[in-house]
């Protein structure tokens, strides 16, 4: 008698569960192609964003208002106008959360990232680059960083040797050779190399965005060698020299 009164308690927890497993099936479907069913929380995945410093009131702002007015009150067109006015009164607020409507506050005015440090002359200003001097030391250490800086970012176009006939430019990619750095561009001073890498040059882009301050510096390093300069004609102060006057170039 006991173990069928257990079967039947199987049993039934079995078809309770099917049961249950059923109904959420049912009530999850929906004739609506583009709906989801039912949700659980549907604000935990599908919230209201913003991207970053945009105005709300830039074509949303109808949306923010009628969601958030359903939401305090869905009967709001049966609402006297003092009591709808009130409701707006506090979407309005709900939606000044930030300073103008911005969805995230912008930085104050001078604001320098930490780390950063603004280029201070603007792209027409090649001519006064000349005069910037490189903070970063000469060593061994910086000569190979640069190097593998110059190999990820600058030699398919301007080719491992600095002759400007990177892979690139042999698959005709690009519709002018880069100038070579024991040619045309010999006399670039290292200022001037720096603010082609910050800006851009022709159908070169700038690479501000892709490499930082310090590596920037430190592949003129290495451009510098590949002119031929020596140690006392690099920018830089010397540091670790090994015994040697010029710069030598890596394998």
């Amino acid at each position: 008698m006991k173990i069928f009164s257990q079967n039947i308690l199987k049993s039934s927890v079995k078809h309770v569960i099917l049961g249950m497993a059923l109904l959420v099936g049912v009530t999850s479907c929906t004739s609506d192609p583009n709906s989801p069913g039912i949700e659980f929380m549907p604000d935990m995945y599908r919230p209201q964003a913003y991207e970053a410093y945009l105005n709300k009131y830039d074509g949303d702002s109808t949306k923010f208002y009628d969601t958030n007015i359903e939401k305090i009150a869905a009967n709001f067109d049966e609402l006297d106008s003092i009591q709808q006015e009130a409701v707006i009164v506090e979407v309005t607020a709900l939606y000044n959360v930030f300073k103008n409507g911005s969805a995230t506050r912008k930085p104050v005015a001078g604001t320098v990232a930490v780390g950063k440090k603004p280029y201070p002359l603007s792209k027409d200003q090649k001519e006064e680059s000349k005069a910037l001097v490189n903070p970063v030391a000469y060593s061994k250490t910086n000569m190979k960083e640069g190097k593998a800086y110059f190999e990820i970012f600058c030699d398919h176009c301007h080719g491992v040797k600095g002759d400007g006939n990177g892979p690139m430019i042999q698959i005709d990619v690009f519709p002018a050779q880069p100038p070579s750095f024991t040619g045309a561009a010999k006399d670039l001073t290292a200022g001037e190399i720096y603010h082609t890498i910050y800006y851009g040059k022709g159908v070169m882009g700038s690479h501000a965005s892709q490499i930082s301050e310090d590596k920037r510096w430190k592949i003129v390093l290495y451009v510098q060698s590949l002119q031929g300069k020596k140690v006392e004609e690099v920018t830089a102060p010397v540091a670790e020299q090994d015994g040697s006057t010029a710069v030598v170039v890596a394998d």
